[in-house]
């Protein structure tokens, strides 16, 4: 019995002989199919049904012989070197089963992650869907979320932010009321004339600025932006930037187009300073300390440069010991005189701070961050990356300048 297969347009026939596995016969042309004579002693017993297993045998064979399998191989290959971006972070998070929630539904890690590779796609519509509006000047609101952790990994490092009093505004601009002058209090005789005073109130303003930070992403980390250690990493890198530069606006902004920092505020005298007489000793720092209302030491810490920590650390009481003390449990800070010391290098370091910078800054957060994305720019043509453009808005001044005081003219 002969049967035949047909592989793309060739055409084989094959021929069931004693052995297990049918032998492949000559090509045969579809259009004139001959059969050859063949003895009877020559024949086997012809077979009610020709085993499928031995046809697939054949095939494979045939496959094989011809190559196909290789070719095959290269063209899931192509296929796959092809694949968009969207088939990609499909495959890696199921972003169709993702779009098919309501953004209610959707967990922090599939908001974060989502919204991060609509953007680097530019799909419109799940950033529109994910975000929470568009900024005037263009670009899309990050989502709570997303802007959430970057706001978090600040938190978790030893930033300005953490020391003074972050307050959310609506509004570009805020007004804070503070106390300049306070009533006097005095002592008069029965139905004599009391003496009259006035509470003068003056008048803090937090003025948004604008704050851009830009990272040029290669297109491999770009590709690989669905995976969220990806999409953690880049949220470092954005948080460590905000936070370098929110901590040197917070100690030195110019308070025109930055926000006002401590140093500019000791310059306009909202905050006393002393000046050190030669060189740094412990004489300056109780000098210092007792600058400092008494009401305002309970929380009240030394904001110091590295250089400065340096000669602190060397300080000895008249028995030589280090006035120096210490942390007594992992995580706590190290201390003078039994108060904390801050080592924050945005200071100069001709300046030491000591006060309760809760009370006496503070930083004004718009609660809007935007970010654009763009490979238009040379640097990202030329270099194949992708330019990520984040813009954060804060505010920040000095509120109750006696609630701080200065070191100055440290040599």
């Amino acid at each position: 019995m002969r049967k035949t297969i047909k592989v793309g347009d060739k055409i084989y026939e094959l021929k069931e002989v004693d052995s297990e596995t049918p032998e492949v016969e000559e090509e045969v042309e579809e259009e004139d199919e001959v059969e050859e004579e063949v003895p009877a002693t020559e024949t086997p017993a012809p077979s009610a049904e020709f085993d499928d297993s031995k046809l697939d045998a054949v095939a494979e064979k045939i496959v094989a012989q011809l190559g196909l399998d290789k070719l095959h191989k290269r063209l899931d290959d192509l296929a796959s070197e092809k694949e968009t971006p969207h088939k990609k972070i499909s495959a890696l998070m199921d972003l169709e089963a993702l779009m098919n929630k309501s953004v209610k539904e959707m967990t922090t890690k599939e908001k974060v992650v989502g919204f991060f590779q609509a953007m680097v796609q530019s799909n419109h519509a799940v950033l529109k869907a994910l975000s929470e509006g568009t900024a005037a000047d263009g670009g899309y609101l990050f989502p709570d979320e997303f802007r959430a952790e970057v706001i978090r990994d600040m938190a978790e490092q030893q930033r300005l932010r953490n020391e003074v009093t972050v307050i959310p505004m609506r509004r570009d601009i805020l007004k804070v009321p503070s106390l300049e002058s306070r009533p006097l209090v005095t002592w008069t005789e029965e139905n004599a004339t009391k003496s009259t005073t006035t509470a003068h109130f003056g008048e803090v303003t937090l003025t948004v600025k604008k704050m851009a930070a830009i990272l040029y992403a290669s297109d491999e980390l770009i590709d690989d932006s669905a995976e969220v250690d990806v999409v953690n990493f880049i949220i470092g890198l954005f948080s460590e930037a905000i936070g370098e530069e929110e901590d040197r606006v917070i100690a030195q902004g110019n308070g025109t187009t930055e926000p006002t920092g401590l140093t500019t505020a000791q310059t306009a005298g909202t905050i006393a300073g002393r000046a050190v007489a030669g060189n740094l000793d412990y004489d300056d720092l109780i000098d210092l300390m007792y600058d400092l209302p008494s009401k305002y030491h309970a929380n009240a810490k030394f904001y110091s440069h590295r250089a400065n920590v340096r000669e602190l650390r060397k300080l000895k009481d008249t028995n030589g010991r280090y006035l120096w003390q210490e942390p007594v449990s992992a995580g706590q800070p190290s201390t003078l005189a039994g108060y904390p010391v801050v080592e924050v290098n945005s200071l100069p370091e001709a300046t030491i701070f000591f006060g309760d910078l809760k009370k006496a800054y503070w930083l004004g957060d718009r609660q809007r961050m935007t970010v654009k994305i763009s490979q238009d720019t040379e640097t990202a043509f030329t270099k194949d990356q992708t330019a990520i453009r984040v813009v954060s808005r804060i505010a920040g001044n000095v509120v109750l300048g006696q609630a701080v005081k200065a070191l100055i003219n440290i040599p």
